[in-house]
């Protein structure tokens, strides 16, 4: 797994959440998670045609402003870089708690030529949670009670 971040600060707290959990766990669990402070629009330039598996975009900035929706990471210009970079049977796995986001999404990404898979907007509530990797914003948001959104996209065939 290999996390990309644009931001140097947010980055570095992943990198010390990683640490700090393999410290309490006095083991590697975590041998194969790698990061790299890269801006996702270069994904090209790092990755070569069909070289990525899987793509999840979890908790993304919503960039709210409709000025913005060109920065969202379910944008037509977002999922053409996917696109070039996902191996033939690749997935894009998006989860939010942001509404406005979720639903801007679920226009967006069947816009681009993709097809929308396992649509939910209440993953905790309609997914078995074996199936579900949480990240710590969403156990943060779910333990306020926010429904977190979810949806797999992949290409049409």
């Amino acid at each position: 797994f290999l996390g990309l971040e644009r931001y140097a600060s947010v980055l570095q707290k992943a990198i010390e959440r990683k640490e700090r959990e393999e410290r309490e766990r006095e083991k590697r669990e975590r041998e194969n998670l790698y990061f790299l402070w890269e801006d996702a629009k270069r994904l090209t330039e790092i990755f070569a045609p069909g070289e990525v598996a899987r793509i999840y975009l979890n908790f993304s900035d919503p960039w709210p402003k409709a000025g913005h929706a060109m920065r969202r990471l379910t944008s037509s210009e977002f999922l053409k870089l996917y696109d070039a970079v996902l191996a033939p049977e690749g997935e894009i796995w998006f989860k939010t708690d942001n509404d406005g986001l979720f639903e801007w999404s679920l226009e967006e990404i069947p816009a681009a030529g993709w097809v929308l898979q396992d649509v939910t907007r209440d993953l905790h509530r309609d997914v078995p949670a074996e199936e579900n990797v949480m990240t710590e914003y969403e156990e943060k948001f779910s333990a306020r009670g926010q429904k977190i959104s979810r949806l797999i996209a992949t290409r049409k065939k």
